[in-house]
């Protein structure tokens, strides 16, 4: 009788060791979701800023090909608010 009630103690301590290692488990995969999702949200941001960049980046080399191809600083100003508007909307569409 005494070897199975010790069986039975070691069992249930067991069983008590297991259901603290899920709990703790369960916690680090909840944190770790939520550092994931942070990172997945950081990552958005950061590519949309990387696309606004090149965007301006093109905006520039375009303004200086205008100008470097002669064309007049009227016709220049015309063709780079065009392309800052196109900008804008892209941002706009972005951000809704």
């Amino acid at each position: 009788m005494d070897h199975l009630s010790e069986r039975l103690e070691k069992l249930r301590h067991q069983v008590q060791k297991l259901n603290l290692a899920f709990s703790h488990l369960g916690t680090q995969n909840e944190a770790l979701s939520r550092e994931n999702q942070e990172l997945r949200e950081q990552l958005l941001l950061k590519g949309d800023r990387i696309k606004a960049l090149k965007e301006e980046r093109a905006l520039i080399l375009n303004a200086k090909s205008l100008t470097d191809a002669g064309m007049s600083s009227k016709d220049a100003r015309h063709k780079i608010n065009e392309l800052i508007r196109g900008i804008d909307k892209c941002i706009a569409q972005l951000n809704q």
